[in-house]
């Protein structure tokens, strides 16, 4: 691998550096994350957040999905809006 396209991939692959670090300016990453429909009770996002973050750190999700370079984020739901908000800025420009 040449490189990574954020610095966060560095706790999975340290050794690999970031785009940046190899002379190329761009940041980005991926993500993925369940979205409710509008309406749901917040009593009921925060039970499936609840749920999805416990799951997705466990042991054994953990180690298949570094397995597949990837890392857990057990964000809140207003982390998860800011994220996606802050990318919706920084890619709309």
């Amino acid at each position: 691998m040449l490189a990574v396209s954020q610095p966060g991939a560095r706790r999975v692959l340290p050794d690999v550096p970031t785009l940046k670090e190899a002379g190329i300016d761009v940041e980005a990453d991926a993500w993925s994350g369940l979205i409710a429909p509008a309406g749901v009770p917040d009593a009921m996002i925060e039970r499936i957040n609840h749920e999805v973050a416990e799951a997705i750190t466990s042991r054994a999700i953990r180690e298949k999905l570094t397995a597949q370079l990837m890392e857990p984020i057990p964000d809140t739901p207003a982390q998860f809006r800011a994220r996606i908000d802050a990318d919706i800025a920084r890619w709309t420009r």
